[in-house]
């Protein structure tokens, strides 16, 4: 029996300048893509559907879309024979139908090509002129860069990008510049120009997420973010809240009174006034360090058990979070696993996010010297924060090139990816009883960044009577300390709006996310209670 599936395409008419949708029932054939389905639609339904594409072979970019709401390569994006919507790729104006205009994108190039050494008059109308900082040829990864399109699915994906009328980030501009190898030379070497918008990238890892190509536009943007505030200098909010482990260390001595300090009104006023750290998002609370709540019994564990894990709890779940850190303690030595926390560092992210690669590198290294160790002991490495998660995995041998890393980059696990590993081979077993609740759940982007799916779901999902709803919002707004800068705290909030609809349609009891930034932003915008998803298995474990 034939298999069809319905195709929505959202058409754009240029002469009445009105959208519409249309609906299709086109046949399905295994392993399909999205533009053999257009190709199909066009050909045998419907010939004034109007849509780009040339080569068919994700090599010249032309043909990106959005496929339910995300940008994608039309030509190497499969279809599974449900019901589908086709809409013109986000963020861009539309000419017609799918077909986007990308002029004004496409500006961008020009006006980063004016600032090297091609263009001693003007270029495509913008005059030459100097960069503001540049980032020294040595630096570029032409191996990764070169992989790049030109399909603008990066851009489209950013959120950041599409709340910024000028000077966002823009992704695809950045690595079309930076891969073609048209420089400037400075300090007779080649570089390539940056300009202040590259403080305005979030490192949300969206860019990197939706690349058809595989392309490092994280890395390409965190290369250049440090080359900027060597030249520029470097804030001192920024440089706080880069080292926020250290501002984590003295609240935590007296927690209680920092606790009031940063809910006081003058004190934010005051905060953002002097140091330019908005009075809008709520602010992290502090608590006793994790090592000081965890019974001495259990420091470390005397009995030697199969299953070994060092925890690496990450700065929130260290000084901020802890009830989530001695949640996922408790929940592992429930279910039979030998947990020990070494002493260790900020993972480095932070640091990265605001310009200061140098001692975001000092960070990985003292983590890897502290876990080494254990994971030659045969210990595998578990945090419950996505972001530590991802640096452990990927950064600190990728980015730092610390050949010790890559023995802990394999055996490092999310959480609930560990727990759910042990449950698939059978090697534990989850007694879990039931919670009546209804909740939503927001995806982290560093989580999607890592695409191992969504384990703390997979792993919820097993506990009788209760309710996930997994909301799509591509961030949340806040990402890191993004969301406490008061010239970028507009841009986060527009950004986050997403995220408050999503809630606001669903009416949750409670908010989920790894991410304890992302918690901190999905109560701002919801009012509700908001964990970290391992307090609900903890509560669900039987004992």
């Amino acid at each position: 029996m034939t298999q069809t599936f319905k195709v929505i395409v959202d058409r754009y008419d240029p002469e009445t300048k009105k959208a519409s949708a249309q609906t299709y029932e086109v046949e399905f054939i295994p392993s399909q893509t999205v533009l053999q389905t257009l190709n199909f639609i066009r050909d045998n339904l419907d010939d004034s559907v109007s849509f780009r594409s040339s080569c068919q072979g994700a090599k010249c970019g032309s043909c990106a879309v959005a496929l339910n709401g995300k940008p994608v390569l039309a030509c190497n994006t499969m279809i599974d024979g449900q019901d589908i919507t086709i809409s013109p790729l986000p963020n861009f104006p539309v000419i017609n139908d799918l077909v986007v205009d990308r002029t004004e994108c496409e500006d961008d190039f020009f006006k980063m090509l004016a600032q090297t050494g091609s263009c001693e008059g003007s270029c495509n109308g913008h005059a030459h002129k100097e960069p503001e900082a540049v980032l020294y040829e040595s630096k570029i990864n032409y191996d990764n860069l070169s992989r790049c399109l030109g399909c603008m699915v990066c851009t489209s994906a950013c959120p950041y990008n599409a709340q910024m009328s000028e000077n966002g980030p823009n992704p695809s501009m950045l690595v079309s510049v930076m891969s073609s190898g048209v420089l400037t030379k400075k300090d007779g070497q080649l570089a390539f120009p940056i300009g202040k918008n590259i403080d305005y990238c979030s490192l949300c890892l969206n860019c990197y997420t939706a690349c058809p190509a595989g392309v490092h536009l994280n890395r390409a943007n965190t290369q250049s973010k440090d080359a900027y505030v060597q030249t520029k200098g470097q804030k001192l909010r920024d440089r706080l809240l880069g080292h926020a482990e250290f501002a984590d260390k003295a609240a935590t001595l007296t927690p209680g009174l920092n606790n009031a300090l940063v809910k006081s009104p003058l004190v934010r006023t005051t905060l953002e006034k002097i140091l330019g750290i908005s009075s809008q998002p709520s602010m992290v609370k502090f608590s006793k360090p994790l090592t000081t709540q965890r019974p001495v019994a259990k420091q470390p564990s005397s009995i030697a058990k199969k299953h070994k894990v060092a925890f690496f709890t990450g700065c929130y779940a260290r000084y901020n979070d802890t009830d989530a850190g001695l949640d996922a303690i408790t929940v592992l030595e429930k279910l039979g696993i030998q947990v020990e926390v070494p002493e260790q560092s900020c993972c480095g992210l932070p640091l990265i996010g605001n310009g200061d690669m140098a001692t975001a590198e000092q960070k990985a290294r003292t983590n890897v010297a502290a876990f080494k160790p254990w994971v030659d002991k045969g210990y595998d490495i578990v945090t419950t924060c996505t972001s530590c998660s991802l640096m452990l995995k990927t950064e600190y041998t990728e980015v730092f090139r610390i050949k010790a890393a890559e023995g802990l980059a394999g055996c490092t696990y999310d959480l609930a990816e560990y727990i759910n590993k042990l449950v698939d081979s059978n090697e534990i077993e989850l007694n879990l009883t039931s919670i009546p609740m209804q909740t939503a759940y927001h995806t982290p982007c560093h989580l999607k960044s890592q695409k191992i799916g969504l384990p703390f779901i997979e792993l919820l999902n097993k506990i009788p009577d209760f309710k996930i709803d997994v909301m799509d919002a591509k961030c949340c707004g806040q990402s890191g300390s993004y969301g406490y800068k008061a010239e970028k705290y507009p841009i986060s909030e527009a950004v986050g709006n997403e995220l408050k609809e999503s809630i606001e349609k669903l009416k949750p009891e409670i908010g989920l996310s790894e991410c304890g930034p992302c918690q901190l932003r999905m109560h701002d915008v919801s009012g509700l209670p908001v964990v970290h998803p391992v307090s609900i298995l903890r509560r669900a474990l039987k004992e």
